[in-house]
């Protein structure tokens, strides 16, 4: 247990801490605080957002006949609300707009039309007209819920077609505005970059730097010397465990400043275009998402440590996990994080990629273990 705790130590270094800390930085500024600092992202997100929270708040995490009827009664008063602001205003009579009706038929082509509609959309950024455009965007969404589900029903794969008819049957349609989801899984997929990459950065020296200060020499010349390889994987495993942890916790309560908490309760097939092989709720997805990172983290470790052992130096070493960082990112966050229950990747493709790469890094460092017994020390 001392071995342990030495080894975990020469690995979380204060070097390591203060690369740990100017990587992430680097990360968060690139590619992460975008999806905090601009959320909701303008229009019309930040009116997605204000009616979600508005459905949540008077309709629960489920949406009937009856709370649909009231969420359109509400939509029919601001339409009359629009249809007195377009009346009161002389350059809408003038442009031959007299009402809401008018003004959603509006001809981008006529100069005067499309400069009234520029103007109060963009210009005045008239809050009424946009929280209209999104409440009929969810009330088209809704009227139109079974023949989408039909839609896709026709195109869909037996195992699809099987989940479609169960969603159809509970009567489980999308209604809710996409705009939180969507954007926890862009930043989710920002911050397993970040993750992984510091997982990289902390596990790949593990191996190398003890060959490189000619201790393995020392070390294996000792009864248990060899056992040590042992112990400084555990080491690399519970280090890339503490990172990852810290780093989750600190970008999670980042993101609480996203102020989301009201739509964790709400399934993930209520939320539009969110079909998904089972029907966790948007918190459950969170975790399930935080799980993914952590499997990941947990392969990108026993990789670094492989190659780790047999790489010459530290340039080397960097260099050949750099394809399997770029395939990580490129291809593989979309479906093993983003899509990890989507039911647009197949039911058993996720589960599958997920044993495949842990079953590889886990040969990998046995294959690199039996290597290290059968070493020939020259003192």
């Amino acid at each position: 247990m001392p071995i342990l705790f030495h080894e975990i130590k020469k690995i979380l270094t204060w070097k390591i801490l203060l690369l740990l800390f100017i990587a992430n930085s680097l990360v968060y500024f690139l590619f992460i605080d975008f999806y905090l600092a601009y959320f909701p992202n303008g229009r019309p997100s930040l009116d997605s957002y204000r009616i979600g929270v508005e459905m949540i708040e008077k309709y629960g995490t489920q949406m009937d006949e009856q709370e649909f009827a009231d969420f359109k009664k509400i939509y029919d008063e601001r339409v009359k609300q629009a249809d007195q602001y377009v009346q009161s205003r002389k350059e809408f009579t003038d442009a031959g707009i007299q009402s809401y009706a008018d003004f959603l038929k509006i001809d981008l082509d006529n100069k005067e039309q499309d400069a009234l509609f520029t103007k109060v959309m963009f210009k005045d950024k008239v809050d009424l007209f946009w929280e209209l455009t999104e409440r009929g965007r969810l009330i088209e969404f809704y009227e139109t819920r079974e023949k989408s589900l039909d839609g896709y029903l026709n195109k869909a794969s037996s195992q699809q077609k099987e989940r479609f008819l169960a969603l159809k049957e509970a009567e489980h349609y999308p209604v809710y505005p996409e705009v939180a989801i969507e954007n926890f899984k862009s930043y989710i997929s920002r911050v397993a970059i970040a993750v992984i990459l510091s997982v990289v950065l902390v596990i790949s020296p593990v191996f190398l730097k003890d060959r490189s200060n000619r201790v393995l020499e020392l070390q294996y010349a000792t009864k248990k010397g060899r056992n040590v390889y042992k112990t400084k994987a555990a080491a690399g495993m519970i280090s890339a465990f503490i990172v990852m942890t810290t780093l989750l916790l600190i970008y999670f309560g980042l993101y609480s400043l996203n102020r989301t908490s009201m739509f964790f309760k709400v399934p993930l097939h209520m939320f539009i275009e969110n079909y998904s092989w089972y029907d966790p709720t948007f918190f459950q997805y969170m975790i399930l998402s935080a799980v993914g990172v952590y499997i990941l983290g947990f392969v990108f470790a026993l990789l670094a440590m492989s190659f780790s052992s047999i790489m010459p130096n530290f340039v080397s070493l960097i260099a050949i996990q750099i394809p399997f960082f770029i395939a990580m990112i490129a291809y593989g966050l979309s479906y093993l994080i983003v899509r990890i229950i989507s039911i647009w990747v197949p039911k058993w493709v996720v589960p599958t990629s997920y044993f495949a790469m842990g079953a590889i890094s886990v040969l990998f460092l046995i294959l690199m273990w039996k290597r290290e017994e059968k070493r020939d020390i020259v003192i």
